[in-house]
């Protein structure tokens, strides 16, 4: 299950449900994206290939802005 943190960014160790269901939860809950590294990289810090960022197409923000209760 995914919950809402107030820090911005949560470390999860590991997910019970598919890449599917986790990005699905994110979007519920407006985030702006999950980010995970490869399983197979080493931890790199920074911009690297490892790293994969999967935005929201919508997150809370931008409705937000969108419907004027921002």
């Amino acid at each position: 299950m995914l919950k809402r943190s107030r820090g911005g960014i949560q470390f999860v160790k590991h997910l019970p449900m598919t890449d599917e269901q986790a990005f699905e939860a994110a979007c519920g809950l407006g985030l702006e994206a999950i980010v995970s590294k490869r399983l197979t990289a080493t931890y790199k810090s920074g911009p690297c290939k490892a790293w994969i960022k999967v935005r929201n197409p919508k997150p809370s923000a931008y409705m937000r802005i969108i419907d004027g209760t921002f």
